[in-house]
């Protein structure tokens, strides 16, 4: 197979970290906080701790933290994974990065796959 891998990136980390920050205020309000007490609640967190999103809010839980300072921490955690994920992909070969920072119609990808494509 002729495989056509793309990545999409930010040539300006900060387009990424504020999308990151938005996608973690979204999943606050669709319940996120409630998700993970339920489970904190029936002991599963012994097996989720390990999930960002989940063992940040544990102090919280607890009372040992603030609920912002324990959403403040997940979305730090999760920029840092995006940047180890940023890290490992870089070094396969095999993928074509398109840069997001000013196409959020897509332009791009659209025309990387006609000119993969030969069309």
């Amino acid at each position: 197979y002729n495989a056509c891998v793309i990545g999409l990136n930010f040539i300006q980390r900060e387009f990424l970290y504020e999308r990151i920050n938005k996608r973690v205020d979204i999943m606050v309000q669709k319940g996120l906080v409630e998700e993970a007490f339920d489970v904190y609640k029936q002991g599963g967190l012994k097996t989720a701790h390990q999930a960002i999103g989940y063992k940040e809010l544990i102090p919280y839980f607890e009372g040992k933290e603030s609920l912002e300072i324990c959403i403040e921490k997940i979305k730090q955690e999760t920029r840092r994974y995006a940047k180890r994920q940023l890290t490992w992909f870089r070094r396969d070969e095999r993928i074509n990065w398109i840069m997001m920072d000013n196409n959020t119609d897509f332009e791009n990808i659209i025309l990387f796959f006609r000119k993969f494509l030969n069309i």
